[in-house]
């Protein structure tokens, strides 16, 4: 029920924010921001349990020691994204794709160690 909620407003939002586009087109920036920063913060707080327990769940494998990189790579890729879409709603696609650019290459930074450790087993598992 709560995402019939969120919906609901979200779209009241987009129809005060079509509204203030045609009256002030600056006002309808701030809108989105406004929405988007909203919807996020309650999206992440939606998440979070579901963080506690695939944490709970993967606390005795091999996987727990990459599970933080792996949340890591997801806050980068949702906060590229979400930035990256603003970008793009102010109509600036080529900063945008820029910033979609700058997190591939933070994610696979992030993955570096985990790529090691890979290559390692098979080494491990050819020799």
């Amino acid at each position: 029920m709560e995402d019939v909620k969120v919906c609901g407003i979200v779209l009241c939002a987009l129809c005060v924010c079509i509204v203030f586009k045609s009256i002030k087109s600056e006002y309808s920036l701030f809108i989105r921001l406004a929405i988007t920063v909203a919807t996020t913060t309650l999206s992440l707080s939606v998440l979070y349990p579901v963080l506690l327990y695939i944490d709970e769940i993967s606390s005795n494998t091999a996987v727990y020691k990459y599970l933080p990189t792996m949340i890591k790579a997801l806050g980068v890729a949702v906060a590229v994204e979400i930035t990256s879409d603003i970008c793009k709603d102010a109509g600036e696609n080529a900063i945008a794709e820029r910033v979609s650019l700058f997190g591939r290459a933070e994610i696979l930074i992030l993955a570096i160690p985990m790529i090691k450790d890979l290559f390692s087993l098979c080494d491990n598992l050819l020799r």
